[in-house]
């Protein structure tokens, strides 16, 4: 069955609901809600120890460098101790638009590294329009990187993804990898047990939905097109998409 590796069901109010009811029926095995705020971390784990097959991460999104907290940090790391928290994300580095501040960010970032290494949790990244430093990051804290880690929603192309993979980090695609405009050159050179697959939802619907409201059940299409990237059986690839994610969420029933 599909195992929705990053998916923000506390943003769908009653969609989420919806969408967790009918996961039987749409073929999705389990579902990881991620946590970008401390209250959104506290949502998240509510949720996962409301619902089966529902796991949580908790963590703090680059966004709110300037207000957070060692405090916020602290409770962080005791959301994190539940048995339904399976990651510590979304974190990472966001430079898109104009107000960020790079340095507030990486401090926090890997603060949270931390966390997840003490925790003996993987993490979840995100990483938009800051590769570069990402992989500077990442490479200056190879230490904390004992649990291994995911690019999220990998957009970087072909530029970075060997860095990231000799990092023994894992890419997940979303729906952006079905776009017309992607590069997916490089999809062919990733080890098939480094691939993780997610919606992202409710964003980054897929083709030939793109433009709505998304949800787990659609990571089908993003099976299909990387399958059909790879010349190999959707069926199959989704066997091992769903292998890969137990074996990354190692906390998963």
């Amino acid at each position: 069955m599909i195992i929705d590796t990053h998916a923000h069901l506390t943003m769908m109010n009653d969609d989420g609901v919806r969408v967790i009811n009918n996961m039987k029926d749409d073929n999705v095995g389990a579902i990881v809600t991620i946590g970008t705020t401390l209250e959104d971390s506290r949502e998240s784990v509510e949720w996962a120890e409301k619902y089966d097959n529902i796991y949580a991460t908790v963590g703090i999104y680059p966004d709110f460098s300037l207000t957070t907290t060692d405090e916020d940090l602290e409770t962080i790391k005791d959301l994190a101790k539940s048995e339904k928290v399976v990651a510590i994300g979304e974190i990472g580095l966001n430079y898109y638009g104009d107000d960020y501040d790079k340095e507030s960010q990486k401090e926090l970032f890997v603060k949270q590294l931390k966390i997840a290494d003490e925790l003996g949790l993987p993490f979840c990244i995100h990483c938009r329009n800051a590769g570069e430093d990402m992989y500077e990051v990442l490479s200056e804290n190879k230490h904390l990187i004992n649990h291994s880690g995911l690019m999220h929603c990998y957009s970087e192309g072909a530029k970075l993804y060997k860095e990231f993979l000799d990092l023994g980090l894992y890419l997940s695609f979303s729906g952006n990898i079905t776009y017309k405009k992607t590069d997916r050159s490089y999809l062919k050179d990733v080890p098939l047990d480094k691939i993780l697959v997610e919606t992202d939802a409710p964003y980054l619907a897929p083709e030939p939905l793109r433009g709505r409201k998304n949800e787990s059940k659609n990571i089908k299409y993003i099976i299909e097109k990387i399958a059909d990237e790879l010349e190999m059986d959707a069926q199959e690839l989704e066997k091992i998409t769903e292998e890969n994610a137990k074996r990354f969420y190692f906390k998963m029933k």
